[in-house]
């Protein structure tokens, strides 16, 4: 038990220490709430807020906890404070090569009748009308495994005059990127971005994207206007690639590069990518825009794999809701939640800048014990650092409050440590 303590209190001075970054320019008790919740969400596996507030283990009952917690959620008015912080903490891990997925989601909540905001949104997992809210999320790929590390988060109601629609959410993300990393990286995008606004805000901003386009647009090719899948049927693909996709299916693809232009962005070059053979169902090719060089075999490639990692952030929106239990959340303010679901993308963060010092840190490996897989560890390590984390602390009685007065201890692992010795026995 006693080697259980010092994991944990290790993990809490990270948690405190990655907090007090967050918070720079924000008040003090505001700081303990965000360092709360944080700690509370990982220990609980929830955002309920009562079993945060188990998860604290304060000395006093559990109804004045979860009001204060309640209280602090729906008062917490640092929000863009929080973001701007945030991403002064992430932008080490941004280059020219990173990718950014981009991709609206959902919050469904079928079930809630009195929750503020809610507003009808389209279900992509049950293909259907629901409840709930709306998200819009941008995430950077670490370069070595390619673990999702949101940059924006977005929550809105199209109710109430909360936002002015989903073009204009994207467009707002788009911006944060450009006004916080410039032009740096590879913005990636999916059929329902294949929109004149969104190609100009990008082309304004200097930003280099790859988009999946619809099969009903028009285009530009020799000085004449065609169907883009009418001019992507004249081009069977001279450029042949061997391809696994995230199912573990085989598949020959046959690929080969366009110039074109858009009839709504006229004089400005574009590159069509027509991919055969990409989904064995559909007997029509997949279609990507850019405005990346793809000239050649290994650039036409190169744009094709950098829309392949698109899919991550549908890894990311699945960790997000499942191993926190997002969409069970039950504060019943918009403001309140708001903030939860930032402070549950902060955390997804973190926990994914931590997992790619994969072989670099010893409590990194302590934790993957503790994770206890029946199988290795897979490349998408974020459950198991979060079941590995969750493990440590449930052996402990005490919450992070006590960490406030506490000084480190001399000798204990830290996230960055280099791992010189082989990890500890299970």
């Amino acid at each position: 038990m006693n080697h259980y303590t010092t994991l944990a209190g290790q993990l809490k001075e990270q948690i405190l220490t990655f907090s007090e970054k967050l918070c720079v320019g924000i008040s003090r008790p505001k700081l303990k709430f965000v360092a709360q919740m944080l700690f509370g969400i990982l220990k609980g596996q929830s955002v309920m807020l009562t079993d945060i507030a188990r998860a604290l283990c304060e000395d006093i009952t559990l109804k004045k906890t979860v009001d204060r917690l309640s209280r602090n959620c729906t008062k917490f008015n640092d929000r863009e404070k929080l973001t701007e912080n945030y991403t002064e903490t992430v932008k080490p891990i941004i280059d020219e090569d990173t990718i950014y997925c981009l991709d609206p989601g959902e919050l469904v909540k079928d079930y809630s009748r009195k929750q503020g905001g809610l507003c009808k949104v389209w279900d992509s997992s049950e293909k259907k009308g629901a409840k709930g809210y709306n998200l819009v999320e941008v995430t950077a790929l670490t370069h070595k495994t390619k673990l999702p590390v949101p940059i924006y988060t977005e929550l809105y109601s199209s109710e109430n005059g909360d936002s002015e629609g989903e073009t204009a959410e994207i467009i707002k993300a788009i911006n944060h990127i450009n006004d916080n990393f410039g032009n740096k990286g590879i913005l990636t995008k999916d059929r329902g971005m294949d929109c004149v606004e969104i190609y100009q805000q990008c082309h304004n901003n200097g930003q280099k994207f790859v988009v999946r386009a619809k099969k009903n647009r028009n285009v530009i090719y020799n000085g004449e206007t065609l169907n883009i899948l009418d001019l992507a049927n004249k081009f069977k693909g001279k450029i042949k690639l061997d391809h696994t996709d995230k199912h573990g299916k085989k598949h020959t693809l046959k690929m080969w590069h366009i110039p074109i232009e858009l009839p709504d962005l006229i004089g400005v070059p574009l590159t069509l990518i027509v991919v055969h053979g990409y989904d064995k169902k559909d007997p029509e090719p997949m279609l990507l825009i850019t405005n990346l060089d793809a000239a050649g075999k290994q650039k036409s490639l190169r744009v094709l794999k950098t829309y392949l990692c698109r899919w991550r952030i549908e890894e990311y929106y699945r960790f997000k809701k499942n191993q926190f239990d997002l969409e069970n959340i039950r504060v019943m303010s918009l403001e309140s939640i708001k903030t939860l679901n930032l402070l549950v993308s902060i955390l997804s963060g973190w926990l994914a800048m931590f997992a790619a010092k994969r072989g670099q840190s010893l409590l990194l490996e302590r934790i993957f014990v503790e994770a206890k897989r029946v199988y290795e560890i897979p490349q998408f390590t974020l459950y198991a650092v979060a079941d590995g984390i969750y493990e440590i602390f449930s052996k402990t009685f005490t919450g992070i409050s006590y960490a406030f007065a506490r000084k480190p201890q001399s000798g204990q692992l830290t996230l960055l440590e280099p791992s010189r010795i082989q990890p500890w026995a299970a």
